[in-house]
């Protein structure tokens, strides 16, 4: 019994010092995650200028400058945001597995039909599906306006935010310039009334 008493005392010491080990301030440490690869640290002076990026070009998001973009349509032709200078354009974030999307694809094609003289819609297909998968859905709802296709993992700038919440509608006035918003689905006479 003395003995098993003596192995219990040495174990219990043993798991102290290790848990005293454990939580010790140990500053020669990294804190670091082990996902995260360690970033040696650059000391700088008061004396060192530092240099920043700064571009004076201004971003082509339709915010700041005319929209300017260079997509692929379904059929692998090359779509520019300059094609549709003179006109309204409307783009339209959706995708397949959207019902909110699916539900108003009608009052989109609707909308185009109505008011292709002065309008042109665009739908952007925001998720990773094969271009088969995107032509049978344009066929099933009759699409008459051209949806492209971007890279959802990299999305150019001026698409990101169309990801945030699907479906999304962006209009730009005649200009390229960004007129107005909306998410979530919308119809035909709140298309028009974006468009004014």
């Amino acid at each position: 019994m003395k003995n098993n008493m003596q192995h219990w005392h040495g174990s219990l010491l043993l798991i102290t010092l290790l848990i005293l080990a454990a939580c010790s301030d140990n500053s020669s440490q990294s804190t670091a995650s082990p996902t995260e690869p360690v970033q040696p640290i650059e000391k700088t002076t008061a004396a060192e200028p530092q240099a920043v990026a700064v571009s004076s070009e201004p971003s082509a998001d339709g915010i700041d400058s005319p929209l300017v973009f260079s997509l692929t349509d379904l059929d692998g032709n090359t779509v520019k945001a300059e094609d549709y200078r003179g006109q309204w354009l409307v783009i339209n974030y959706w995708a397949t597995w959207c019902a909110p999307c699916r539900d108003e694809m009608p009052e989109l094609v609707k909308f185009q039909t109505e008011n292709a003289d002065q309008v042109q819609v665009v739908g952007i297909a925001y998720e990773d599906a094969e271009v088969q998968k995107l032509k049978n859905f344009a066929q099933d709802f009759n699409i008459n306006y051209p949806l492209l296709t971007i890279d959802v993992y990299n999305p150019p700038g001026f698409a990101e935010e169309g990801g945030l919440g699907l479906p999304t509608t962006i209009v730009y006035n005649p200009e390229g310039m960004r007129h107005k918003k909306h998410m979530g689905p919308i119809d035909a006479e709140g298309l028009l009334e974006m468009v004014q």
